[in-house]
């Protein structure tokens, strides 16, 4: 079962990026709807594009970015609704997981609104922080603002990373020979640990 979770997540990020930037926007809305899409892996691969002169370097942050927006908004909206138990119930059939809410709950409380921003940059944080600001009823404005602010940050980063890869891709192919097996095994190895750490955490 976890392989061929592994096997669909994969092929659609796969044709996802092959529809250019609505993919892009797509597979960000889909992270930030806890829905186990790495964006490192999306927005790594379309940096490492963006080199070969396949997609442009900024157009792919103002998609990704407005991808975060369209799905953290979306977990607000599910919060401001009242939809914890909505989710709690039904959240597993998107791998949302009981811990995972509570995780990203309580950095929020612990946090404020500060935690918007800090949040959306880090990992597993980053896929739930949309839903407790809902839950409090924070500011729409103010959230959408840090959302915007802290995911352009990670956005660049993330994108500069697998810019930096292509550009550099020569030098590293000598070492990639010699490595190369052992980290497309390693990259998928930790791929097929993320979804199943989500799966096992949903389900459970």
């Amino acid at each position: 079962m976890n392989s061929s979770i592994f096997k669909i997540f994969s092929s659609l990020i796969a044709i996802a990026i092959s529809f250019g930037y609505a993919g892009i926007i797509f597979l960000m809305i889909l992270e930030s709807c806890a829905v186990p899409i790495s964006s490192e892996i999306v927005l790594g691969t379309a940096g490492f594009l963006s080199g070969e002169g396949k997609f442009n370097f900024y157009l792919i942050i103002i998609a990704a970015t407005a991808g975060t927006l369209i799905g953290s908004s979306l977990l607000y909206l599910i919060g401001a609704k009242g939809g914890r138990l909505f989710l709690e119930k039904y959240g597993k059939y998107l791998l949302i997981s009981k811990k995972d809410i509570d995780r990203a709950h309580k950095w929020f409380l612990k946090y404020g609104s500060v935690a918007v921003l800090i949040g959306i940059m880090l990992p597993v944080i980053k896929t739930y922080i949309g839903f407790p600001p809902g839950t409090t009823l924070m500011s729409y404005k103010k959230f959408a603002l840090f959302i915007i602010i802290g995911s352009a940050i990670y956005n660049t980063i993330v994108v500069e990373l697998g810019l930096k890869l292509g550009q550099n891709i020569n030098l590293i192919m000598p070492y990639f020979h010699k490595l190369g097996l052992a980290a497309v095994i390693a990259v998928f190895i930790l791929f097929a640990v993320y979804v199943y750490i989500h799966v096992k955490r949903a389900f459970d």
